[in-house]
């Protein structure tokens, strides 16, 4: 039986771990970006039920998986050229923000469980969360007002964002809720590293002029322009009218901001604060490092990180134990060999972390079959590269041998 992780805040009560500034190496869905020009402290009048009826959603029962970012990394395996990883203990994480922050806030989670599968497969570690049956339930029985509620918060950004640098938002026409842009990024965390792919808001452009993407230059110079610029993060909240009000947002809400805002390197979050109606009436800017000073008697970011970077460690010493099992200790040096490895984490709140048997990536796949299919005959093909170089190196012909790729890694903050 595989060990559990306890998750009590006061384990992780230590200093900040290592945490690389995140770095942008791609994008999905660049026709969907989006511009952020009226960034302040403002009174307003933005009516969220505009054109409600009319707004495009995602189905109840849709599962949005790794599939983006599968294909994001079957487009570009060239260009990002990642090494062939022989051990647990280099290989990558793959997965979204969403993943991300959900584990970092689970020492001070009180409400909502997770289901988070690890698989193994060629040396990388991709990471999927999974709805509980709970989740499944609420998601398929959502109420007229739920709905209302989750749609509020795209119909927010129609008011702020535009199409283009140079043009006003255009709120008068209905939501499509399936539209969306995100960046691509990687970092470090201690000794992992990390690439995860998150959904942005609207790019900044309201401190000075502010070009398009560069699309006709190719992926590298839109990279090259996207990590030189800000990013804005947009969030709706009730208006607050009383104590009770702001200490339960401390303690709840601005967690999960200052997580998802600090994963993707932004400073900056504009909150647009409404009544019941649905009409927001502020505009207000939060300052993303004040979330966490503001709220410091609840929660603490180096508990979050800490255990995040903990949790990975888990992971990797759970897939350890089951390939040591299955394949025997040799195999923990040769990944590149072995069939697809999964494992499912499960967390209820007020209980450690376990590892549960109740996954068949086969009834539930992860990394689809065309991912399989097109990934391992691009892997094997780089592999026999690979030991060609080697022999070569072996027989003293080095010229013809330009060794291992090495992988970029970000700055520190």
């Amino acid at each position: 039986m595989q060990p559990e992780l306890h998750v009590e805040p006061n384990i992780y009560m230590k200093a900040f771990p290592h945490f690389d500034r995140p770095k942008v190496i791609g994008y999905i869905g660049l026709e969907n970006l989006k511009f952020a020009r009226r960034i302040c402290n403002d009174r307003v009048h933005y009516d969220l039920n505009l054109h409600l009826d009319k707004a495009i959603h995602q189905p109840a029962d849709f599962d949005v998986k790794l599939t983006e970012l599968l294909k994001f990394l079957l487009e570009n395996e060239r260009r990002l050229n990642y090494p062939i990883e022989k051990s647990l203990d280099r290989a990558k994480f793959f997965c979204y923000r969403g993943l991300l922050t959900c584990v970092a806030c689970t020492p001070y989670e009180n409400r909502e469980p997770w289901k988070i599968v690890a698989i193994l497969h060629k040396g990388n570690i991709y990471l999927c969360a999974r709805d509980t049956d709970d989740k499944i339930n609420r998601k398929l029985n959502m109420t007229d007002r739920d709905k209302q509620f989750t749609s509020w918060g795209y119909k927010f950004e129609q008011y702020l964002l535009s199409d283009e640098p140079y043009s006003e938002p255009n709120p008068d026409v209905p939501v499509d809720e399936t539209e969306e842009f995100s960046l691509v990024f990687t970092t470090n965390l201690n000794s992992h590293t990390i690439v995860y792919g998150a959904e942005m808001d609207g790019l900044r452009c309201d401190q000075g002029p502010v070009s398009k993407p560069p699309t006709e230059q190719g992926p590298d110079e839109i990279v090259n322009y996207f990590n030189t610029k800000q990013f804005i993060e947009l969030k709706t909240n009730r208006q607050i009218d009383h104590p009770r009000q702001e200490t339960s947002f401390r303690r709840f809400k601005s967690k999960k901001w200052w997580c998802q805002s600090f994963l993707v390197g932004i400073d900056t979050i504009v909150c647009g604060y409404r009544n019941d109606d649905g009409i927001v009436e502020e505009l207000r800017i939060c300052d993303v490092k004040d979330l966490a000073k503001k709220a410091q008697r609840f929660w603490n970011p180096n508990v979050c990180f800490n255990f995040l970077d903990t949790f990975l460690v888990y992971v990797k010493r759970c897939l350890a134990r089951k390939v040591k099992y299955k394949y025997g200790e040799k195999a923990l040096n040769n990944l590149q060999t072995l069939p697809l490895v999964s494992t499912l984490f499960e967390w209820q709140p007020g209980k450690p972390v376990q590892v549960s048997e109740g996954y068949s990536h086969e009834d539930d796949p992860i990394l689809m079959p065309w991912f399989l299919e097109n990934y391992d005959a691009s892997f094997n093909k780089r592999l026999n590269v690979r030991r060609f170089g080697v022999a070569l190196a072996e027989q003293g012909d080095q010229k013809h041998y330009n060794g291992d790729l090495t992988e970029a890694h970000t700055d520190d903050w």
